[in-house]
């Protein structure tokens, strides 16, 4: 039953990824085009990958286990392109120019969303265990990171599609942060035990 559930996750977190990767296109120009432009790019990517690795597997005859280094590179490569995915992407779509951002004030602003989503994360998932409220304090941090965006933004502009653009951004961010941070820490992890 686990493994059918972890199945069944993994199939959903992948369905989530590319279902925002290709939201990236509704920040252009034609968004009718590029949004299958952009997640037919991300299924061919990732075919492509998986393809090559399923032939390599079955080119050796025993498995061969992957470095911790290369899932720690991966990692560390996912966290370094999760901050420039919101420069990107709002760089795309016009709205660092429109609204007088700069790209290194949006890094910080992403570096500050990374930066409390991991400290909410952490007070629900380790010092919960220890202190009940903390797993309260811990929601309540994920909550208003959610909303920070639209609080910094909104004296700016509050429009649909400047919100719409924002909140695609967060989500991609969200997921490129989360599984950065899952390799980065899965491979420490193992290495320390």
């Amino acid at each position: 039953m686990n493994v059918t559930l972890s199945m069944v996750g993994k199939i959903i977190a992948w369905i989530l990824f590319v279902a925002t990767f290709a939201a990236i296109g509704l920040a252009t120009e034609n968004p009718a085009v590029m949004v299958p432009v952009y997640g037919i790019s991300i299924i061919v990517i990732l075919g492509a990958i998986l393809f090559f690795l399923s032939r390599k597997k079955k080119q050796t005859a025993e498995t061969v286990k992957i470095p911790a280094y290369i899932s720690l590179i991966e990692g560390i490569f996912l966290l370094l392109f999760s901050l420039a995915v919101p420069v990107f992407v709002m760089g795309n779509s016009g709205a660092l120019y429109y609204l007088n951002i700069s790209s290194s004030m949006t890094i910080l602003f992403t570096l500050l969303l990374i930066g409390l989503g991991i400290l909410g994360v952490w007070l629900i998932n380790v010092l919960s265990q220890k202190i009940k409220i903390m797993s309260f304090l811990g929601y309540l941090m994920i909550i208003f990171v959610a909303a920070l965006p639209a609080i910094a933004i909104a004296p700016i502009d509050a429009s649909a599609r400047t919100l719409g653009v924002l909140y695609f951004v967060v989500m991609l961010l969200g997921m490129t942060v989360w599984f950065g941070f899952s390799l980065c820490y899965k491979t420490i992890k193992g290495q320390n035990e």
